[in-house]
């Protein structure tokens, strides 16, 4: 396996990843049902390209018999949040508990320390989720808050815990 940026090339591919772990039974945390997730495929060449032209962007694949991982860093577009970046990450169900979505996340942290920009690198994920919670913790981050019902499956509310990495660089004054 392997990771590397994504390319406008990769679309098809990100599409196929996410519509698999969709089809999972039973669902996979995801705030997606299977038929919501239906994108033309140059509208996530588009994204894909432009998360990673921009500073505080990023777009990974994992890469071993197509793509079985992905994470995406969306920089903030506001002078107020350009040093806010907004992880999401997926994995293939083949490859889970094989260390794919430790080694995306390894790099996305490696980017943002590297950045000139990014300062926090933050997330939401499914309180339920303790598996993924540890993984991000192991990385650094740290838990925020809690978004109650912030989603509902099969009339089921779902937490969501609110998570960040605050990254301190040589420099930077921390009051804006």
């Amino acid at each position: 396996m392997i990771v590397r940026e994504a390319s406008a090339a990769d679309a098809r591919g990100y599409i196929m990843l996410i519509k698999g772990i969709l089809a999972e039974q039973p669902p996979v945390d995801t705030p997606y049902a299977p038929g919501e997730f239906n994108p033309v495929t140059s509208t996530i060449r588009d994204l894909i390209i432009e998360y990673n032209a921009s500073p505080n962007g990023l777009f990974l694949v994992a890469e071993a018999d197509g793509v079985v991982g992905a994470l995406s860093c969306r920089g903030g577009s506001l002078a107020a949040d350009a040093h806010t970046t907004d992880l999401g990450v997926y994995v293939a169900t083949d490859y889970r508990d094989q260390g794919v979505g430790s080694t995306l996340l390894r790099h996305a942290v490696a980017w943002a320390q590297a950045s000139s920009v990014v300062e926090r690198v933050e997330l939401e994920v499914f309180a339920g989720n303790a598996r993924a919670i540890h993984v991000y913790e192991k990385f650094g981050f740290e838990r925020e808050g809690v978004k109650q019902r912030k989603y509902y499956r099969g009339g089921v509310p779902i937490d969501m815990v609110m998570m960040a990495l605050l990254l301190d660089k040589p420099g930077k004054s921390q009051a804006r």
